[in-house]
């Protein structure tokens, strides 16, 4: 009993430690634009994604994430923001394109992330089709921010948010099964 005990703890020291590691670098990355001004001029969530790639570059793991941990945790929230924001005039205004980019867009950008990994780094096709469709779908969070941060129109908008809420909801559905 004192085992598990003291085996739960180091469990929870330890994810601990990797959760303040990652907020620190995400808020430090977050300030730099109000430090330096000449990176006002760069969008925040651009300087999190170079962070990111700098820190795989180099190898360096923050945090284990699990199939589990993004479905149950991550998902739904991504899932009731961009609900709670659409407005449904808009949505039923253009539910064609956003349709025809859940469906035609992902397919594309799936075949898109295929053919290129296939063919720069030789992967095999099952493999390089099944990164393509695990890299398909948008973030609406973050582009919806950037959007608004560059002012971007209210069409384009909802029409990202629309295709991101049918690609969440068919890939949450789909993991249900």
């Amino acid at each position: 009993m004192v085992l598990e005990s003291a085996i739960g703890e180091e469990v929870i020291a330890t994810n601990l430690k990797q959760f303040l590691l990652v907020l620190s670098v995400s808020l430090s990355v977050a300030t730099l634009p109000q430090i330096f001004s000449w990176f006002r001029q760069i969008p925040y969530t651009l300087l999190l994604v170079i962070v990111g790639l700098g820190l795989a570059l180099v190898d360096v793991r923050l945090v284990t994430l699990s199939p589990e941990l993004i479905l149950s945790i991550c998902l739904p929230p991504l899932l009731f923001e961009a609900a709670w924001n659409l407005k449904w005039s808009e949505l039923k205004k253009d539910l064609v394109p956003i349709c025809l980019y859940a469906v035609l867009g992902v397919v594309i950008s799936i075949v898109g992330v295929a053919i290129a990994l296939d063919q720069l780094a030789g992967l095999s096709l099952t493999t390089a089709l099944l990164i393509g469709a695990s890299l398909s779908a948008t973030d609406p969070v973050s582009v919806t921010a950037l959007f608004r941060e560059l002012g971007v129109g209210s069409r384009l908008v909802t029409l990202m948010e629309g295709e991101s809420l049918v690609v969440l909801q068919l890939n949450n559905s789909e993991a249900n099964y």
